[in-house]
């Protein structure tokens, strides 16, 4: 077979599907718009396995040749070449029509915010009781992988949970000529304004998330002010679409987040206990409210994937004992800042990073309600290092938790190659202060 990759991309979708395509034999091409330097040694890596590379550009010809073309999620489909290939798929619709899932229970989870923890924990909470879980999609877990694991062993998957971004649930609708397989769960965390930078309004947003609950499903969980909009897109029974948020659980602590992980994991009848036993053992996610440690009682905590305005307030509620010096700022996604004013409000103090969403918006914002800022910052260890020094000031004066929380509210394209390289250079000025004695004075830029 030919197989033309579209898009080998940053977070390894492309580099998956074509190592799997090239280990089965088949000819196989890749095309990105961005050069050699961008990849490392993901190229050399697939050229050794036979994978031949087209680079900057694309080129008519090989969507003619191609018997099928791999789709990355962050093409939209009005690209003018897909409307020349002879078959598009991705990574969902592959492995939905070429395996069996009979003897699987599939979970899958969509929504604006919290999606990627809530598959995440429901996950580790079944493999700590004892059943074979896998997980793949958004989070950056291709569908080629579990695609190898299947064929590469013989025993079935009890579980497999699936995190659905509203772009691969809208390349299923446009892709998949079957439908998706019986769901055990499907379950939408929140909806929150998102993607308008690529969407024509909210209602196209909702319509893609909404293609999740027109399937054949057991239980479905939404918020409660969406419950009836899940009642509307799917054919399910009333007394099985459930408030996701629904419940106290005083075993969490601060934990709130894993709220709608627990109510999934209910209606699967396990033993609560056990559920709440593997808490223990929960790390969490990284670039998501992810707690790195602290330098002289000031707590760091990564939230790069923080991209929309009201994921800031999202992660603030986690830290209501704390005094929080937010960095926030980067790239306009064509969304208003109004989403996080309470959060900058309460904020003791703010550390912006540079981008069009900080100039454009979030400055004049600031501004217009008479909240202080310091100035935008193109360098993260730059920014890092100034709500750090913000933190042990006020340390030193009130005997209050800091926290320096980097939560941008925007996207990353400005300056970094993604939310996760912009997490990573957080992480790595985070180590650069708790690595240092005289932390101000020998922090390298």
């Amino acid at each position: 077979m030919k197989v033309l990759i579209f898009g080998l991309g940053l977070n390894g979708g492309g580099f998956e599907a074509a190592a799997f395509f090239l280990k089965r034999n088949n000819e196989v091409r890749i095309t990105d718009l961005k050069d050699r330097s961008s990849f490392g040694k993901v190229i050399s890596k697939l050229e050794s396995l036979g994978g031949t590379f087209i680079l900057g550009h694309h080129r008519e010809e090989d969507f003619l040749w191609a018997d099928f073309v791999v789709k990355s999620t962050v093409i939209p489909p009005s690209n003018k070449y897909l409307d020349i290939s002879k078959k598009v798929i991705t990574d969902f619709s592959y492995l939905f029509d070429n395996y069996s899932f009979d003897k699987t229970k599939i979970i899958a989870i969509t929504g604006t915010k919290g999606k990627t923890t809530t598959a995440s924990f429901v996950t580790h909470a079944l493999k700590t009781i004892g059943f074979n879980a896998k997980m793949c999609g958004n989070m950056g877990i291709s569908a080629f992988k579990i695609a190898q694991y299947l064929e590469d062993y013989s025993k079935s998957i009890d579980y497999l949970v699936c995190e659905f971004s509203s772009w691969q649930l809208r390349d299923m609708k446009l892709y998949k000529d079957l439908a998706m397989p019986f769901l055990e769960v499907a379950a939408l965390t929140n909806i929150m304004e998102d993607h308008q930078n690529s969407y024509e309004n909210m209602d196209h947003y909702l319509s893609d998330k909404m293609f999740l609950f027109k399937n054949t499903i057991n239980f479905a969980l939404a918020p409660k002010a969406m419950m009836n909009t899940i009642k509307k897109y799917s054919n399910i029974k009333k007394r099985k679409v459930l408030d996701i948020n629904k419940g106290k659980y005083n075993q969490l602590g601060n934990r709130l987040e894993l709220i709608p992980s627990l109510n999934i994991l209910k209606t699967q009848k396990l033993n609560e206990k056990d559920i709440f036993n593997s808490l223990s053992s929960y790390k969490g996610v990284a670039h998501r409210i992810e707690w790195l440690g602290s330098s002289t009682d000031i707590v760091f905590v990564n939230d790069s994937a923080a991209t929309i305005p009201e994921a800031v307030q999202f992660s603030f509620d986690h830290f209501s004992y704390f005094e929080i010096h937010l960095i926030c700022g980067g790239t306009d996604k064509n969304l208003r800042p109004d989403g996080m004013l309470h959060a900058l409000k309460k904020a003791q103090s703010i550390t912006l990073l540079d981008g069009s969403f900080t100039q454009n918006k979030l400055i004049p914002f600031l501004d217009k309600n008479g909240i202080e800022h310091s100035r935008p910052y193109k360098s993260i260890r730059k920014a890092a290092r100034n709500a750090y020094n913000n933190a042990k000031t006020r340390k030193e004066t009130i005997n209050i938790n800091q926290v320096v929380l980097l939560s941008p509210g925007a996207a990353s394209f400005d300056f970094f190659l993604n939310e996760f390289d912009r997490g990573n250079k957080f992480k790595a000025a985070y180590r650069a202060i708790c690595g240092k004695t005289n932390t101000e004075q020998n922090i390298q830029d």
